[in-house]
């Protein structure tokens, strides 16, 4: 699926995990334990009929995460993208989190 917004992050999000998770709205998912697990958090914005909406959160290795809206068909508003991204940014700050990149750079501040 195509990304309407992408951070990626580094840091220790493991110990706040937790936290993050619940500042975003996300479901909680995977073992931090486990080498393989890699989606740690989905939430689903609009279900499969209207279009997939979905917020993941992806561990890209040890300290390197990456949150995505992914959509099929047509992308949130963009109203709503810019509180996403707010919320997103917040509780990446709350816990520690250095942010990397945030795609798209424009159109979403």
């Amino acid at each position: 699926m195509p990304y309407q917004l992408q951070v990626r992050m580094n840091g220790e999000l493991g110990k706040n995990l937790n936290r993050f998770v619940g500042r975003t709205g996300l479901i909680r998912r995977g073992r931090l334990d486990d080498a393989w697990d890699e989606k740690f958090g989905t939430r689903v914005l609009r279900p499969s009929e209207a279009g997939l909406v979905e917020l993941i959160l992806v561990r890209w290795a040890d300290d390197t995460w990456v949150i995505a809206l992914e959509y099929q068909g047509d992308p949130l508003p963009q109203q709503e993208t810019k509180r996403l991204k707010r919320i997103i940014l917040n509780a990446a700050a709350e816990v520690g989190m250095t942010i990397t990149s945030v795609f798209p750079r424009t159109g979403l501040r």
